[in-house]
């Protein structure tokens, strides 16, 4: 039998410029057969860093035959969404032959939108996927069980798909009438040629009373802007039209090449739901917009309807006028008459969303998210849903089959309610509309995008019914069916000592409520195939107690308790773990935190459950334009961490121990990973990964008063080690300096999160921000925009004649209280001053060295360290103009300074 402790693919080397630019990739573009075509989850892992994980975890380092450049080439094939085939058979037929030729068990704790466990399926594993959440559950089970169990249920999902649809059009059709066309447009759902096309959607703007007690009472919109359209020499808006007499406001639809031509601005409008009156010019405060919307008096007005133009090349847009509007309280009638219960279940409180609230403006059950039109339609399909599902019943369809065929309708029902609620947004890029989660949150939306779900644009039905089918067809070729189980992950059905892998993305410290955002899918869940299953969606929302995150509304607002209650959670988690998993079987952490607490809580809780970490791969997975296009650095998105159970005979370690091995562990991990091309953040990120290795190897450390070492306090250890092995002679200079190289070396001068800057600050001492911090001042270090920060470079800050001069007005980093005349600036501080000279005032350079009280040896190091090659990413990267400043200074540094130094 194998020996499950031999070392692994992803404890030795992984190509990780690979894994990241696949993993970055798949975002891109149409992602036809991708599982996020079948329901929305959020956060969920990229398929290739989850494939790369799986793989790499369960194949043995030793005995590979390809070089370096040959299994960048395999990684590639592999993870490329898409790709060769051959390279899947390949990985899978290795990974069985690892085991024997019997599928190895593969466990996720916490499996979310299910692409590690999908993964490991495709590899041949023998999977169970673990979720608490019932809607991340279904849709596991779509994705995992039922197209490998029911063979030929994607053609089960066309037949009754279809007539699901057709028995709702037959419903609905009247509520969404057509307008006039020409030829050639859509054909409805009927088989007849017509001259009638659907619009596409309709648009829509929140009103509330006008608070000017002067004017007879009229409605005060609140629309954000007017645009339609912006493509090139196309520019559509709509003008607001004042009609005084009658205190009231109508659209027109203005199309112009420019903006010029339009005649007006359409960005005109609210901003946070505050703004003139347009009908009086009176001011209408968000103040009084939230009074008006809590009791109950906000409603709507129509701003315009979309329709496709003939040969459906483009977009038409119409005036009020121009369409039908619906009948509100015939909507709502129709809507009592359904065997649907209302969505009268509760809205999250503000407290527990991110990213905005509606919850603010009088939005409290789930049904104020729609208008009675929406309702309509999403309550006639979940209806729909249920008699479909008895009518392939009576027709023999066996009801499990039956059940799988209805859960795969109410995945693209969800799928049409993300499209269809008054949370959604015109694109005006696109000409189409947002989903209601294009954030993970429910913020307030001023002017909605109503979408047609017949109209075969966004947000119809038979567009999702269809990626539904194609995606099951995609999946039932897969080995075999997983095992999809509901339940915490401190309690796993699974016996001791039975899993050959724990491979998992853990929830993320004080991350998100997935449990609040998904209470919106779960509530149609409830009334499309509640019935089917009782005890998952028996409850009025889903599961929150046991959901690991730290959400201080849960505990009456105490962050302290929540974040103890995190901790605890994860610890058992981990704890359960260890118990099933096999001696010596690694556990693959997916980790995506970037902060100390997080990292620290991590940390805490494998070795509390008894593991050793022993590896961290870095992985930048975004999207190129989170990173690149928008010029943002951020440390990698997610870390692939991994561990063992840690031996039983660990004991207890001391700090001067851990402390002598962990400078062994960076000397190593450092020479290796740079003799693999691994630099700038990389490089610092899986170096103190591999540092964690020192501390979680023992049972606990002990420092020298004979407290245990915490893992917050290591990891700044840690950190601050690493950087003093990258940076060599300058571990002893100052903090600000330090930074400054440290924030180069990893992010360059693009922006970064100020979290992570504050992190990597925190490291080396400095302090980013408020008094005296790097962001203050005239002349400061780094620039803050908004939540992000900027190094400033010599030539934005060179030119301040009294930088470095501590016995002045303060307009360098260091702050003028306390401080002497002989005090010694930072160096940064001097080596800009003087780099800024060298460039245009050379003459100045040894004056200005000579009125400041600094190190000259210790400035030329720094100095060296700004021109060095370390500090780009690539070898392929131009110098920055710093950099070459630098290496032009060093070539003269000997005139300049002299012989015998500045005397």
């Amino acid at each position: 039998m194998r020996d499950s402790s031999d070392k692994r693919l992803i404890e030795d080397v992984i190509p990780i410029d690979v894994i990241s630019r696949t993993s970055a990739s798949e975002k891109v573009g149409g992602r036809v057969g991708h599982p996020a075509s079948l329901h929305l989850w959020w956060a969920r892992r990229p398929l290739a860093a989850s494939r790369a994980a799986v793989y790499a975890a369960l194949v043995p380092a030793d005995g590979r035959t390809r070089t370096l450049e040959e299994e960048s080439g395999f990684f590639d094939s592999l993870c490329t969404w898409g790709g060769d085939e051959h390279a899947i058979r390949t990985a899978r037929n290795e990974v069985l032959a690892a085991s024997n030729g019997t599928p190895p068990k593969v466990v996720d704790l916490f499996s979310g939108g299910g692409a590690i466990p999908l993964e490991a399926l495709r590899l041949g594993c023998d999977v169970t996927a673990n979720e608490l959440n019932p809607v991340a559950h279904l849709i596991e089970r779509m994705l995992m069980e039922f197209p490998q169990s029911y063979p030929g249920l994607a053609d089960d999902v066309r037949k009754w798909g279809q007539i699901w649809v057709d028995s709702a059009w037959q419903d609905l059709a009247q509520f969404y009438p057509t307008v006039d066309g020409g030829t050639g447009q859509q054909h409805l759902l009927a088989d007849d040629e017509t001259e009638q096309r659907l619009p596409l959607a309709y648009l829509w703007t929140r009103t509330v009373r006008c608070p000017n007690p002067a004017v007879q009472e009229h409605d005060a919109h609140l629309v954000r802007q007017t645009w339609l359209g912006r493509k090139k020499n196309r520019l559509v808006a709509l003008k607001p039209v004042v009609d005084r007499k009658k205190l009231s406001l109508r659209y027109e639809v203005v199309t112009a090449a420019t903006e010029e031509a339009l005649g007006f601005d359409p960005a005109e409008g609210s901003r946070g739901g505050e703004l003139s009156c347009r009908i009086c010019g009176a001011p209408v405060t968000g103040q009084h917009v939230k009074a008006e919307a809590r009791a109950g008096r906000m409603g709507t007005a129509p701003l315009a309807a979309l329709a496709a133009k003939p040969g459906r090349k483009g977009r038409d847009y119409l005036a009020v006028g121009q369409y039908e509007l619906p009948d509100d309280a015939e909507c709502l009638k129709r809507l009592e008459e359904l065997p649907v219960d209302p969505l009268t279940e509760p809205l999250p409180g503000t407290m527990r969303i991110t990213g905005g609230t509606c919850m603010v403006y009088g939005f409290a059950q789930y049904r104020d998210l729609f208008t009675p039109r929406q309702l309509l339609a999403l309550s006639t399909f979940a209806s729909g849903i249920h008699t479909v599902y008895e009518k392939a019943c009576d027709e023999g369809m066996e009801p499990g089959r039956a059940g799988a065929m209805a859960t795969a309708l109410a995945m693209a029902l969800n799928r049409v309610a993300d499209r269809l609620s008054s949370l959604c947004r015109l694109d005006t890029k696109n000409e189409g509309g947002t989903n209601t989660f294009a954030r993970q949150a429910l913020p307030m939306v001023w002017d909605f995008y109503e979408a047609n779900p017949f109209a075969g644009a966004s947000g119809d039905v038979r567009k999702y019914l269809k990626e539904t089918a194609d995606l099951i067809d995609r999946l039932s070729t897969l080995p075999r069916a997983a095992t999809c189980v509901r339940g915490s992950a401190a309690a796993l059905p699974l016996p001791s000592d039975s899993q050959d892998a724990v491979i998992t993305d853990p929830p993320y410290y004080d991350n998100i409520s997935y449990a609040d955002l998904s209470d919106f899918f779960y509530v149609w869940l409830k009334r499309s195939v509640g019935f089917l299953y009782p005890t998952d969606l028996g409850g009025e929302l889903t599961p929150k107690r046991s959901e690991a995150v730290v959400a201080a509304y849960r505990h009456a607002g105490d962050k302290d308790e929540a974040r103890q209650h995190y901790e605890d959670l994860m610890e058992r988690s981990f704890t359960e773990a260890h118990r099933v998993l096999k001696p010596g079987a690694p556990l693959v952490c997916v980790y995506a935190h970037k902060t100390t607490s997080g990292w620290s809580s991590l940390v805490e809780a494998l070795k509390n459950a008894g593991f050793t970490i022993t590896e961290a791969w870095p992985l930048d997975t975004e999207m190129p334009e989170r990173a690149v296009g928008r010029g943002t650095a951020s440390l990698a998105s997610s870390i692939f961490l991994v561990a063992r159970k840690r031996r039983p005979d660990a004991g207890v370690g001391s700090e001067a121990e851990v402390m002598a091995e962990l400078d062994q562990i960076i000397m190593e991990r450092r020479a290796r990973l740079e003799e693999l091309g691994i630099t700038g953040s990389d490089l610092v990120i899986a170096t103190v990964g591999a540092g964690l290795r020192a501390l979680t190897r023992y049972e606990r450390v002990e420092q020298d008063n004979g407290e245990v070492l915490p893992a917050e306090t290591f990891l700044e250890m840690v950190q601050s080690r690493v950087l003093d092995a990258i940076f060599g002679s300058l571990a002893g200079t100052d903090a600000i300096t330090r930074y400054y190289v440290a924030a180069q070396y990893s992010y360059g001068y693009a922006a970064v999160p100020f979290d992570e800057a504050n992190n990597l600050s925190r490291m080396t001492g400095a302090n980013l921000d408020g008094s005296g911090g790097l962001t203050t001042g005239p002349n400061p270090l780094v620039s803050k925009v908004k939540s992000t920060v900027v190094l400033r470079d010599f030539e934005d800050r060179g030119d301040d004649e009294r930088l470095g001069q501590p016995d002045t007005e303060a307009t360098g980093t260091m702050p003028l209280y306390e401080l002497e005349s002989s005090a010694t600036p930072p160096l940064i501080d001097v080596a800009h001053g003087v780099l800024w000279r060298a460039e245009h005032r050379s003459a100045d350079v040894r004056p200005y060295l000579m009125s400041v009280n600094v190190d000259v040896i210790a400035l030329r190091q720094v100095i060296q360290t700004l021109a060095g090659r370390a500090l780009r990413s690539s070898s392929s990267e131009t110098k920055s103009r710093e950099a070459s400043a630098a290496e032009r200074l060093l070539v003269s540094w000997r005139t300049i300074i002299g012989e015998r130094g500045l005397l």
